[in-house]
């Protein structure tokens, strides 16, 4: 099935989930953005080895359509980028998103669903030799989320979620594998009074390659509380333990000589079998003024990254927004993130990636507004050990159409 009919089904299956006699009740409104885009790095593949600068442009077009009747709603964002270059080394390279998402709101609860198709490129920070080749990548994404009120104080989440990744052909050397991965998260929310939450969680997960050679799975139980620090401050925390069990299949040759004939056998075996425990966690601290909002994170995490098994991600993080003026807004921040991601074959790859951002909204007119970014990443590859960095500036002009109702 290609991309265009499964898009054109998802957005069928979300229609179907609200009631033919209220169609015509609800209003559609479509509110189109387009832009264009140029950006230019150092070093946009974070790569060990001769590069060079790169400068490319894009046009950008987005066309969110909303749906609003009553209890029920339904969102489809349809993104488009078309760069200059074609294919999916650039540093703007082209990508198509579609994502639906559908809410349905009663008295004790919300049922949501959403479903996502995404094609762009892998060129990503977090893949040294992997993101540099720029290979294009096909994501699907189901995930629905369904929230009961028991009581005033006590409320239920379960949130289940399946993806699949499949990755495009490269000449260049790549270790990206192909998978799906499928995770199922129940929490339960008690209101202890008006600042606090206490919260407990629970996750499983299964990660899979799509050629069966490797396989994770993942379990963790965590223990919660939001509280109102102060008028401005609110923290949410949570804290636990984690489980992950890695296998890896594949076949062996065994040379033996008839005569003077080499003749090879093979047979299946598990290579690798493995446990691994250890902590996870997220907490959350922002503080919200009338203009200036703070917001400081960490988190410890079990994640698909498209090597053989899941890897174990911690992220420390620090953010700001502030509209300064009705047409100026500015925002930035700085976060670090260290992954190990266990291999096959061969030692834990341990990377971690420290990137700085700073960036101004200037509001020209009602419907235009100027963007300018720069940012600063540096990378640690090991083993072997390899610092690499890059600096990058960009620039995007976009412009907002006037909202299409449809009736």
């Amino acid at each position: 099935m290609t991309p265009r009919r499964s898009a054109l089904h998802c957005c069928l299956l979300f229609a179907a989930m609200f009631r033919t006699e209220s169609a015509g009740a609800g209003v559609w409104i479509t509110e189109p953005v387009i832009g264009v885009a140029g950006e230019y790095s150092t070093n946009p593949g974070l790569l060990y080895v001769p590069h060079s600068s790169e400068t490319d442009g894009a046009i950008l077009i987005d066309a969110p359509t909303t749906y609003h009747e009553d209890s029920e709603s339904l969102s489809i964002q349809p993104s488009v980028r078309i760069a200059n270059s074609s294919g999916y080394s650039s540093l703007t390279s082209d990508y198509a998103h579609l994502t639906a998402v559908g809410e349905l709101d009663t008295e004790l609860g919300t049922l949501a669903a959403t479903a996502e198709l995404a094609r762009d490129s892998s060129l990503s920070y977090t893949y040294s030799l992997n993101g540099s080749v720029g290979v294009r990548r096909d994501t699907t994404v189901a995930d629905i989320t369904w929230t009961h009120a028991f009581t005033e104080r006590l409320s239920f989440n379960w949130d289940i979620n399946s993806s699949r990744v499949i990755y495009g052909q490269s000449s260049a050397f790549t270790t990206l594998t192909d998978y799906h991965y499928s995770s199922a998260t129940p929490a339960l929310s008690w209101n202890a009074d008006e600042r606090t939450v206490v919260k407990l969680l629970a996750s499983v997960g299964l990660y899979d390659s799509t050629d069966g050679t490797t396989k994770s799975s993942n379990s963790n139980a965590q223990l919660g509380v939001v509280r109102q620090l102060t008028e401005l401050w609110t923290l949410n925390a949570t804290a636990g333990y984690s489980r992950e069990s890695n296998s890896a299949s594949e076949y062996e040759e065994f040379p033996f000589y008839i005569g003077p004939f080499l003749f090879c056998c093979e047979r299946e075996f598990v290579h690798l079998k493995s446990t691994e425990n250890g902590t996870v966690f997220s907490a959350n601290v922002t503080r919200k003024g009338e203009l200036l909002s703070l917001a400081a994170t960490a988190s410890r995490s079990v994640v698909p990254t498209g090597f053989a098994f899941l890897a174990t991600q911690t992220t420390y993080a620090l953010s700001f927004d502030y509209p300064r003026t009705e047409r100026w807004t500015f925002d930035g921040g700085v976060q670090e993130t260290t992954s190990r991601e266990p291999q096959a074959l061969g030692p834990i790859i341990d990377d971690s990636y420290l990137s700085l951002s700073l960036s101004a909204a200037w509001l020209v007119t009602e419907k235009w507004t100027l963007k300018l970014q720069a940012t600063k990443v540096s990378a640690r590859y090991s083993p072997p050990s390899v610092d690499v960095a890059s600096t990058g500036v960009s620039i995007q002009l976009s412009r907002h159409l006037d909202p299409i109702t449809w009736q």
